[in-house]
C-alpha cells in the first residue's frame, strides 16, 4: 500500500469510497469546507486503485507547520475498502494503511502532529513505535434498534428527570426555524465560555454543507423564546451531534437534554442506526452525554511535536475545534 495527495481526476472516486467505507466527515462537501488547508491523502494498492484515504488538516503558526484535525470534525480517518474476510489479514490491511499515514506525517516534520484517527482504528502501534504519544479520547454511541421507550429506559435516572422536569415546566422543543436560531445559540454558549471559534467555518456548516437530508436541529423554548439548540449531522447510516448551545438569561436545567432527547427520537424514526455524541473529556460535558445511555467507544488520538512545543499541545487540543 501507498499514499499520496489526491489529483483532482480522483476525487469522485474518493466520495463513492467515502460514501461505502467512510463517514460523513470523510465526504467532499464537507472537507471542501476547509479549503486548500486540508490535504486529502490517497491510500493506493499495488495496482495503483484507491482504497482508502485520510484527511490532514495543515496550518502555519508563528512560522512552524502543524498537523491537526479541522474544526468540528471529529476524525481524520484513515477510512478503507478491506478486502480481506480473515481477522489476520484485515489487521494487517488496517495497519499498513495506518503505516502509510504515518510516515506521510514524519516525512514532512510538523513541529506539531495532533491527529485524532477513525475510531475503527485499534492498532495504533505504526504511531506508538514512531515516537507518537497515543492518547485514547471516548465517544458514547447510542444504538438505536431497540423501541423508543426502551431507548429511554436506558437513560441515568438523572438524564430522564431532567427531561420529565423540563416538559412539566412548560419548555417544549420544536424542530429549528431556520439555523440563525442554532448559530445564535452556539455563538452565546461560546462566548459565555470564552472559547474560539472559526466563524467561517460554522458559517459554512450551516449555509453551505447543511442541506436537506443531511442534517436537523432542535431547539428547546421556555416561554415561546428558544434557549437551547442542538444540531444534528448525519449521512444514511450515523446522526452526529455536532453543535449545542443554550441562553443563560433564560436556560432550564433540562431544556438542553429535551433537545438532545428530540434529536435521538428524530434520528430513530429517520431508520438511522446510530447517534454519535462525539464526546468529550470535558468532565461535565461527558457526565450529561453519558446520561443518555450510549455505549463509551474510545478512539486515539496520535500527537507528536518538536520538543520546545511539547508542553503546548495541550493547549492547542482545547479551543481550536
Amino acid at each position: 500500500m501507498k499514499i499520496r495527495e489526491l489529483t483532482s481526476s480522483e476525487r469522485p472516486a474518493w466520495d463513492e469510497l467515502a460514501r461505502r467505507h467512510g463517514t460523513l466527515f470523510n465526504r467532499l462537501d464537507w472537507l471542501d469546507l476547509f479549503g486548500s488547508r486540508m490535504r486529502l491523502l490517497g491510500l493506493f494498492d499495488a495496482g495503483d486503485t484507491l482504497v482508502g484515504g485520510a484527511a490532514v488538516y495543515a496550518e502555519r503558526r508563528g512560522g512552524l507547520t502543524v498537523f491537526r484535525r479541522a474544526p468540528f470534525t471529529p476524525t481524520c480517518g484513515p477510512f478503507l475498502a478491506v478486502k480481506s474476510s480473515n481477522p489476520v489479514a484485515v489487521l494487517e490491511e488496517r495497519r499498513a494503511a495506518v503505516e502509510c499515514l504515518a510516515s506521510w506525517l514524519d516525512e514532512r516534520h510538523p513541529a506539531l502532529c495532533m491527529l485524532p484517527l477513525d475510531r475503527r482504528i485499534a492498532d495504533a502501534l505504526p504511531f506508538f513505535w514512531r515516537g507518537y504519544k497515543v492518547v485514547p479520547q471516548y465517544t458514547y454511541l447510542l444504538d438505536l434498534a431497540p423501541p423508543l421507550e426502551q431507548i429511554r429506559r436506558q437513560m441515568s435516572p438523572d438524564r430522564r428527570n431532567d427531561v420529565s422536569k423540563a416538559v412539566r415546566d412548560g419548555v417544549t422543543a420544536r424542530p429549528a426555524q431556520g439555523l440563525d436560531e442554532v448559530r445564535d445559540l452556539v455563538l452565546a454558549t461560546f462566548g459565555r465560555q470564552d472559547k474560539g471559534v472559526d466563524r467561517d467555518v460554522l458559517e459554512g456548516i450551516l449555509t453551505r454543507h447543511a442541506r436537506p437530508g443531511n442534517h436537523y436541529a432542535y431547539v428547546a423554548c421556555r416561554d415561546g423564546t428558544p434557549t437551547a439548540a442542538c444540531f444534528v449531522v448525519h449521512d444514511d447510516r450515523t446522526a452526529y451531534y455536532l453543535l449545542g448551545g443554550y441562553r443563560a438569561e433564560n436556560r432550564h436545567h433540562g431544556a438542553g437534554a429535551l433537545a438532545v432527547w428530540e434529536a435521538i427520537r428524530h434520528a430513530k424514526e429517520a431508520g438511522l442506526d446510530t447517534f454519535d455524541f462525539e464526546g468529550s473529556v470535558i468532565p461535565p460535558i461527558e457526565r450529561f452525554f453519558r446520561g443518555f445511555g450510549g455505549r463509551l467507544t474510545p478512539y486515539f488520538t496520535v500527537n507528536k511535536g518538536w520538543w520546545p512545543l511539547e508542553t503546548a499541545m495541550k493547549f492547542l487540543r482545547r479551543g481550536l475545534f
